[in-house]
């Protein structure tokens, strides 16, 4: 079974159809990371339509700051999600180093809900890997999953020895940098994702849709130089070490 380890279902809009269509028909198992508080709540709604779904709440830092002020209001979702995500530092793409230090607060809050609950986190750490390299380490939280990293790659064996997973998505088709990434990580611990739908339309100007999870899947073993279903039976392993973190997880294997 195909796993696409982060994408924002929720937040298709008139593809929707197509893309739960195309979820079942490749039987793509799909984390269905969110946002915020309404983003978990279409994800949790979509997930009682559609069994390959996996929703999971967090508070993305673009959204950190309408939260900062009402930290508790977050508890009910945390105290409930398989996993926390997409949480995580923005420094690249937020500009605006005012909403950064909200950033801060959100995140740590999360990781201190990951470290009480003994769950992984699904993270964003673009311009800020350093910084939540740290915070996982100030939290003692193992086996995240460091989401579409494109970070300085000494970096890369700092999260490794935290126990991590990298993902590697839809920008591997067209960029070296990630390219190289793919080749990098140990294959022990890659997962694939899209980020659907909105990483296929900052790249290429269209939503993103499941079915991109293949090319990225074609893509990934080339650059390996690997078969790709032997590349597909190492990513099952790798998923079935994340499920074995996340219990209510557990029941994927009878959709195999």
């Amino acid at each position: 079974m195909l796993v696409d380890a982060h994408a924002h279902v929720d937040r298709y809009g008139a593809e929707l159809a197509e893309a739960v269509e195309q979820i079942e028909r490749h039987r793509i198992l799909t984390v269905a990371v969110s946002m915020d508080v309404a983003s978990y709540r279409r994800a949790k709604a979509l997930a009682r339509r559609c069994a390959y779904l996996r929703p999971t709440f967090g508070v993305h830092p673009w959204e950190a700051p309408r939260y900062a002020d009402d930290l508790a209001a977050l508890d009910e979702h945390l105290a409930e999600t398989p996993m926390i995500g997409e949480a995580g530092l923005d420094f690249r793409f937020v500009e605006d180093a005012s909403s950064h230090e909200s950033q801060r607060q959100v995140f740590d809050y999360q990781c201190a809900w990951a470290m009480r609950r003994s769950v992984p986190m699904n993270l964003h750490t673009a311009g800020a890997e350093r910084e939540v390299l740290a915070a996982l380490r100030r939290h003692r939280l193992t086996g995240c999953i460091v989401h579409w990293y494109s970070g300085p790659t000494a970096l890369i064996d700092d999260y490794l020895e935290l126990g991590c997973w990298f993902t590697v998505g839809a920008e591997v088709v067209v960029s070296q940098a990630i390219q190289r990434i793919a080749r990098l990580v140990p294959l022990d611990r890659l997962l694939l994702e899209t980020d659907n739908p909105g990483a296929w339309n900052w790249l290429e100007g269209s939503p993103g849709m499941p079915a991109l999870l293949l090319d990225v899947r074609a893509k990934v073993a080339e650059l390996r130089r690997m078969d790709v279903a032997a590349l597909e039976r190492s990513l099952d392993e790798n998923w079935g070490a994340v499920e074995r973190r996340v219990p209510a997880w557990s029941e994927r294997r009878r959709l195999s």
